[in-house]
Protein backbone atom coordinates (compact mmCIF):
# COMPACT_ATOMS: atom_id res chain seq x y z
CA UNK A 1 0.00 0.00 0.00
CA UNK A 2 1.48 3.24 -1.44
CA UNK A 3 0.45 6.90 -0.91
CA UNK A 4 0.94 10.42 -1.20
CA UNK A 5 -0.62 13.68 0.32
CA UNK A 6 -1.66 16.24 -2.43
CA UNK A 7 1.23 18.81 -3.50
CA UNK A 8 -0.14 21.64 -0.88
CA UNK A 9 1.39 19.93 1.76
CA UNK A 10 5.04 19.98 -0.54
CA UNK A 11 6.78 22.80 0.77
CA UNK A 12 10.40 23.28 -0.27
CA UNK A 13 12.62 22.19 2.53
CA UNK A 14 14.71 19.47 4.12
CA UNK A 15 13.47 16.29 3.00
CA UNK A 16 14.77 12.59 4.21
CA UNK A 17 13.26 9.14 4.51
CA UNK A 18 12.00 7.47 8.42
CA UNK A 19 11.28 3.77 8.51
CA UNK A 20 9.02 3.37 11.33
CA UNK A 21 5.62 2.72 12.92
CA UNK A 22 2.34 5.29 12.93
CA UNK A 23 1.51 5.45 16.59
CA UNK A 24 -1.43 7.20 18.21
CA UNK A 25 -0.67 9.21 21.66
CA UNK A 26 -2.59 10.48 24.54
CA UNK A 27 -5.71 9.11 26.14
CA UNK A 28 -9.46 10.34 24.52
CA UNK A 29 -10.58 12.68 23.40
CA UNK A 30 -7.12 13.96 23.50
CA UNK A 31 -5.16 11.72 20.98
CA UNK A 32 -2.50 12.38 18.18
CA UNK A 33 -0.72 10.70 15.76
CA UNK A 34 3.22 10.69 15.09
CA UNK A 35 5.61 8.18 13.86
CA UNK A 36 8.09 6.39 15.55
CA UNK A 37 11.11 5.39 13.63
CA UNK A 38 13.20 1.78 14.52
CA UNK A 39 15.69 3.53 16.61
CA UNK A 40 13.08 5.19 19.23
CA UNK A 41 12.99 8.43 17.96
CA UNK A 42 9.32 9.72 17.76
CA UNK A 43 8.20 12.61 15.38
CA UNK A 44 5.24 14.48 15.49
CA UNK A 45 3.08 15.21 12.23
CA UNK A 46 1.98 18.89 10.91
CA UNK A 47 -0.36 19.42 10.00
CA UNK A 48 -3.17 17.83 11.74
CA UNK A 49 -5.24 17.32 8.25
CA UNK A 50 -2.61 14.13 7.74
CA UNK A 51 -3.79 12.39 10.87
CA UNK A 52 -6.92 11.00 9.79
CA UNK A 53 -5.21 9.13 6.58
CA UNK A 54 -1.83 8.22 8.54
CA UNK A 55 -4.31 6.39 11.45
CA UNK A 56 -4.68 3.94 8.71
CA UNK A 57 -1.30 2.84 8.68
CA UNK A 58 -0.90 2.18 12.41
CA UNK A 59 0.11 -1.55 12.68
CA UNK A 60 2.92 -1.57 9.59
CA UNK A 61 6.02 -1.01 9.10
CA UNK A 62 6.72 1.85 6.31
CA UNK A 63 8.70 3.89 4.74
CA UNK A 64 8.05 7.20 4.72
CA UNK A 65 9.77 10.56 3.23
CA UNK A 66 8.96 13.36 5.10
CA UNK A 67 10.23 16.60 5.35
CA UNK A 68 11.41 17.90 8.75
CA UNK A 69 10.44 21.45 10.08
CA UNK A 70 12.76 24.07 11.81
CA UNK A 71 10.42 24.82 14.11
CA UNK A 72 7.96 22.74 16.34
CA UNK A 73 4.24 22.69 14.89
CA UNK A 74 1.33 21.57 16.55
CA UNK A 75 0.41 19.61 19.64
CA UNK A 76 2.30 16.28 19.53
CA UNK A 77 5.47 18.70 19.19
CA UNK A 78 4.90 19.44 22.65
CA UNK A 79 5.23 15.82 23.82
CA UNK A 80 7.31 13.78 21.12
CA UNK A 81 10.91 15.29 20.75
CA UNK A 82 12.66 14.03 18.07
CA UNK A 83 11.08 16.83 16.02
CA UNK A 84 7.94 17.72 13.81
CA UNK A 85 7.42 16.61 10.21
CA UNK A 86 5.03 16.91 6.94
CA UNK A 87 4.61 13.42 5.11
CA UNK A 88 4.78 13.45 1.41
CA UNK A 89 4.64 10.08 0.52
CA UNK A 90 4.86 6.67 2.10
CA UNK A 91 5.28 3.07 1.05
CA UNK A 92 4.04 0.26 3.67
CA UNK A 93 7.16 -2.65 4.12
CA UNK A 94 5.07 -5.15 6.10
Amino acid sequence: MDGSFSSENQIAGNTTNIRGRVQIFGSEPHTFVGIVDQNGSEYSIYPQSQEQVLRTLQGYLVDFTVMLLDEAQGYGSLFLRGGTVTVISWKVIE
